[in-house]
């Protein structure tokens, strides 16, 4: 489905500019290694984008599974709205790029992040 393509982004922790870092709060709530890998770990993550918040363009070193705590309203790039629902799942492959979202409504959007991802990389990438 597109728009999981696309929400994947809410999961980001890049540097934005400081109006856009004020919108975004991400908190990581566990960082462990992968069973089994010298490379790889699993980064757990709460994310809370205020209305106005902008997601950026973004990849990660590995996969991204999500899901949307308490939902809202988002433009994609294209400029049409669409409603995040509560219980909506997000999966996101490795490399996959995903985000350029901006949360339209009046509501922040929550998200509970899950990265298992390649720790001798950079967590994600700008895609922009």
């Amino acid at each position: 489905m597109r728009i999981h393509g696309l929400m994947a982004a809410l999961a980001l922790c890049v540097a934005l500019p400081a109006s856009a870092q004020d919108l975004i709060e991400r908190t990581e709530l566990s960082r462990k290694p992968l069973s089994g890998s010298d490379v790889m770990e699993v980064v757990l993550a709460k994310l809370v984008i205020q209305p106005g918040g902008y997601v950026p363009k973004h990849t990660h070193p590995g996969d991204e599974n999500s899901i949307v705590a308490k939902g809202g309203i988002v433009r994609l790039p294209n400029g049409n709205e669409v409603p995040f629902a509560a219980d909506m799942p997000l999966n996101f492959a490795e490399g996959v790029v995903h985000g350029g979202l901006t949360v339209a409504g009046d509501t922040p959007i929550t998200i509970y992040t899950t990265h298992i991802v390649d720790k001798t990389k950079p967590f994600q990438t700008l895609a922009e």
